[in-house]
């Protein structure tokens, strides 16, 4: 028996409804707030990502999917969405050609190497959204709203924003030298990784899993003690914004996310047990990254699996009908039918092989039939349809075209 690779999971049954479920609700939201659709390849060049995530990032160092190519080209799976929409964005030359600001969204697998657990693999599907040249707080909030309202769109309502402020990268780096120099007096207190992380990028070590939770880790500089006094005025009106929508939040100076291009405002959205469901923030710089001008921008990404294990209800699929040829000759007529239904935007289905009436009934429970249809001796001699409503049980001999008109 062939197993499929560790990390990696089927999609079927209750799991593909939830996610088909989650993806036309997050589609249909994105539409209302005026975000169009962008679709970019799963393969990318490695520098798309080195260039933005930042070297030190765990992607880089760790959870890179990465190979040569036939063509001795270095490339990588996508391990998230925004990199290769700006990449996208340069490229193609959107800043020039379409309104500005840019509102995209954007769904599909991305690949990390990471160590599979509940609610985390390492091929997952996101759902993204970015703004981009962006330069108000009234997009920041507009992107906490989208997060908020998409997870209202499939039930999910209990949800509190962990919110931080990373400045601009002049008070961030400022921050970051502070940081170094605190740090260093505990280096030897420090696990491997965090002592890797204290010349490159110390404030990861803020949210480590095992250091973030060690006392002088939690007294180190705050990025809040570096802000400008416009930065912290921007950022109180944000905060004002999501109070006015009544929109819980906590600030969490211990939040970097784990890209290396964040800056100024970076959130988490988190369920009631504490998990985070998505999160993203501002950012700047990427774009002139990649080449083009220096604009501002605002993301976001949810993770699909864990709001799929959010997900309480069933999402089942159904049928509209069950058709069930119980003679020789009613299978063509059958065909016929099946055919005009679909022509109406009807769902069908025929069970052939003359079952048992109580199979077909019991098929037509299993995949959520609306009506089962009948086509027996009778029905074929009088050119009529027997029809049983499986919600009332109610069963009849009408006109199939009266039927599908009435539909």
């Amino acid at each position: 028996m062939i197993n499929k690779v560790r990390g990696t999971q089927d999609l079927y049954g209750k799991k593909i409804n939830k996610l088909q479920h989650i993806v036309t609700n997050f589609t249909r939201i994105a539409n209302l707030y005026g975000y169009s659709q962008i679709r970019t390849p799963i393969l990318e060049n490695i520098e798309t990502f080195v260039r933005s995530v930042g070297e030190t990032s765990d992607i880089v160092k760790k959870e890179f999917y990465n190979f040569i190519d036939k063509g001795g080209r270095e490339v990588a799976l996508r391990p998230e969405g925004t990199a290769p929409v700006i990449r996208c964005v340069i490229e193609e030359k959107l800043l020039y050609s379409l309104p500005k600001p840019l509102k995209f969204y954007y769904t599909g697998p991305m690949f990390r190497y990471e160590r599979p657990q509940s609610g985390r693999y390492r091929e997952f599907d996101q759902f993204g959204y970015e703004i981009i040249d962006s330069n108000t707080i009234y997009d920041d909030f507009e992107i906490i709203k989208l997060n908020v309202d998409s997870l209202k769109s499939v039930g999910i309502m209990d949800v509190t924003i962990k919110i931080n402020n990373l400045g601009t990268f002049d008070s961030r780096e400022k921050w970051i030298n502070s940081l170094k120099q605190y740090f260093k007096k505990y280096k030897n207190e420090l696990s491997e990784l965090s002592q890797e992380r204290l010349e490159k990028n110390p404030t990861r070590i803020l949210d480590d899993k095992i250091d973030g939770i060690k006392e002088f880790v939690k007294k180190a500089p705050k990025i809040s003690d570096f802000l400008s006094k416009e930065e912290k005025t921007q950022h109180s009106g944000l905060l004002k914004l999501l109070s006015e929508f009544k929109i819980k939040y906590e600030i969490d100076e211990t939040l970097v996310r784990g890209l290396d291009y964040y800056t100024n405002m970076v959130f988490e959205i988190i369920n009631k047990d504490g998990l985070a469901l998505g999160g993203g923030g501002r950012y700047s710089k990427l774009v002139s990254e990649f080449g083009g001008e220096d604009v501002n921008c605002v993301g976001s990404a949810f993770g699909i699996s864990r709001i799929i294990d959010e997900l309480s209800m069933a999402i089942e699929s159904s049928i509209d009908i069950v058709f069930a040829p119980m003679v020789n000759k009613a299978e063509v007529r059958v065909l016929n039918y099946l055919n005009k239904c679909r022509e109406k935007g009807i769902s069908c289905v025929a069970k052939y092989g003359f079952n048992k009436l109580t199979n077909v009934f019991k098929y037509a429970q299993n995949v959520n039939a609306k009506y089962v249809i009948i086509v027996g001796e009778k029905e074929l001699k009088d050119n009529t349809i027997s029809i049983k409503n499986q919600k009332t049980m109610d069963q009849k001999n009408i006109d199939f075209i009266d039927f599908i008109n009435s539909f």
